[in-house]
């Protein structure tokens, strides 16, 4: 099964549920098979690692599964604290903000690495719709590692006044010279930037940039999430 070279990943589609039945030619590019998991039938990723020949079935989860997940969950609760919490009337939302949500809750992230993910997101498509993974990276562990300095709970973080702090923390990076958004703090966590980077990363189709497994599960949302946002 091995198809040459050291590493390479290739890609194909099945029927939901089936046992290794590829419907596409292999290929290196993952978005061949990322359109194919985009149409109305349900279908699984199928990835070959050359370096092994280890062979992953992806199960895709639906719209469905994931929009019940997330109201039975915390997570809706956070994207609804950081939306209250912004600092004007509207609030910049994107496919990315919702996908960060999924796989927040497919990732079962923690409090601060989600709100962390969230305000930097939000900060960031603020700023420029263009920003680049570093500075997105940057922001995300920043705003994690304050909230954590702040030692609040995660009841806390919930409540009324959890919103006053998101609020001065959306100040804080929206305010700040673009030339410090890149910086990462010592010493602190890195979920809330691989959060951010992975959902911006299936909102634009680079699926090669993706580093949490979970985000793989979410290639055919995320195609229904493009779709709705070009319509």
């Amino acid at each position: 099964m091995k198809k040459g070279g050291g590493g390479v990943k290739q890609f194909n589609v099945q029927r939901a549920g089936a046992d290794f039945e590829p419907l596409l030619a292999w290929s290196t590019d993952p978005t061949i098979s990322a359109a194919a998991l985009s149409g109305p039938d349900a279908r699984d990723l199928l990835v070959i690692d050359e370096a092994t020949d280890a062979l992953k079935i992806v199960p895709q989860l639906s719209a469905e599964t994931l929009l019940d997940r997330v109201a039975h969950s915390i997570y809706g609760r956070l994207a609804d604290q950081v939306t209250a919490a912004w600092p004007s009337a509207t609030a910049p939302t994107t496919p990315a903000t919702y996908l960060l949500v999924d796989l927040a809750a497919m990732d079962h992230a923690t409090v601060l690495a989600t709100l962390g993910a969230l305000v930097a997101l939000m900060v960031a498509q603020h700023k420029d719709a263009a920003v680049s993974p570093a500075r997105l990276n940057g922001m995300a562990g920043q705003a994690q590692c304050w909230l954590q300095q702040l030692g609040l709970s995660e009841h806390q973080l919930l409540l009324p006044a959890g919103v006053t702090v998101l609020r001065q923390l959306f100040h804080q990076l929206l305010d700040q010279d673009a030339s410090c958004d890149a910086y990462v703090p010592l010493g602190c966590d890195t979920r809330a930037g691989k959060l951010a980077q992975d959902a911006v990363a299936l909102t634009t189709g680079h699926l090669t940039a993706l580093t949490l497994p979970p985000a793989w599960q979410l290639l055919r949302v995320a195609g229904t999430e493009r779709q709705l946002h070009r319509d």
